[in-house]
C-alpha cells in the first residue's frame, strides 16, 4: 500500500501546554486556602517531581503533615476539579499547530492521565487543533507502549506503518522519545532547559519550544 501522508503526535503536559506554571498556580492557591504557608509550596512542588508522582504520593504525605480534613482520595478528587481552571490558553502553540495541519499534516495528542486531561486540552484552547486525543485511562494502556501510538495513528486515518512521516513529539525521555521510537515513530524532544542524560536512544531532533518542533516537523526530509 502507498503511504498516506504526515502524522505528528504531541504530548500534553510540559509539551503543549505550561503544566509546570500551572502547577505552580493550583499549588499556591491550595497552600492559601489552607494557610499552609510558602514552604507547603515548595514541598508539594518537589513531592510532584513535575508531575511524575502519582497523585497518592503527593496527596498522602501532604494530608498527613498538615493534618487535613478529608481523605486523600477526596483531596485527589479536589485536585482533579480544580487544576484545570489554572491552564492558560496557548495561542502561539495554536498558530504553530496550524501551520502544520495547512501543510496537510494529521495530528494527535498521545498523554498519559485521567479524563480530566480531555478539560485541560479545552481550557488550553487545543481542541480543535487535533483530529484525535489519546488519553491512558481511557486506552488502557499508556505512554511508553507503542499501542497508544499505534492507536493515536489509527484514530488519524491508517495504520502507523503507512504513514510516510510519523513523529512524536514530548518532553518525557522514556515515555515520548524511546516509547514512540520503539513504535517506529521518529521523535523530538522538548529539553525545557535540560541536558539529555540518557545513556539509550537519542531523539532524531532536540528543541526548546513547540514552534521550534513545528519548524523542524515542516522541514524534515522524508526518510
Amino acid at each position: 500500500m502507498q503511504p498516506t501522508g504526515k502524522l505528528a503526535l504531541f504530548d500534553l503536559d510540559n509539551t503543549l501546554i505550561d503544566r509546570q506554571a500551572a502547577f505552580l498556580g493550583w499549588a499556591q492557591h491550595f497552600a492559601r486556602e489552607r494557610n499552609l504557608g510558602d514552604a507547603a509550596i515548595a514541598w508539594i512542588l518537589e513531592l510532584d517531581r513535575d508531575g511524575f508522582a502519582s497523585r497518592e504520593e503527593v496527596f498522602s504525605p501532604v494530608r498527613e503533615r498538615y493534618h487535613l480534613a478529608g481523605g486523600v482520595e477526596e483531596l485527589i478528587t479536589e485536585y482533579r476539579s480544580s487544576y484545570p481552571s489554572f491552564i492558560a490558553s496557548e495561542p502561539l502553540v495554536v498558530a504553530a499547530l496550524a501551520r502544520l495541519r495547512e501543510a496537510g499534516w494529521r495530528l494527535a495528542i498521545v498523554t498519559n492521565g485521567p479524563p480530566s486531561q480531555h478539560e485541560k486540552i479545552d481550557k488550553a484552547g487545543l481542541a480543535s487543533s487535533f483530529d484525535a486525543y489519546c488519553v491512558s485511562s481511557e486506552m488502557g494502556f499508556e505512554k511508553p507502549d507503542p499501542r497508544i501510538f499505534e492507536e493515536a495513528a489509527r484514530q488519524c486515518g491508517a495504520e502507523l506503518k503507512l504513514w510516510s512521516e510519523a513523529w512524536m513529539v514530548g518532553d518525557a525521555p522514556g515515555p515520548d522519545v524511546q516509547g514512540g521510537a520503539s513504535a517506529g515513530l521518529r521523535t523530538i524532544w522538548m529539553h525545557r532547559g535540560r541536558s539529555w542524560g540518557q545513556l539509550e536512544l537519542r531523539p532524531d531532533a532536540t528543541v526548546g519550544s513547540l514552534s521550534e518542533a513545528v519548524e523542524v516537523l515542516l522541514s524534515s526530509p522524508r526518510r
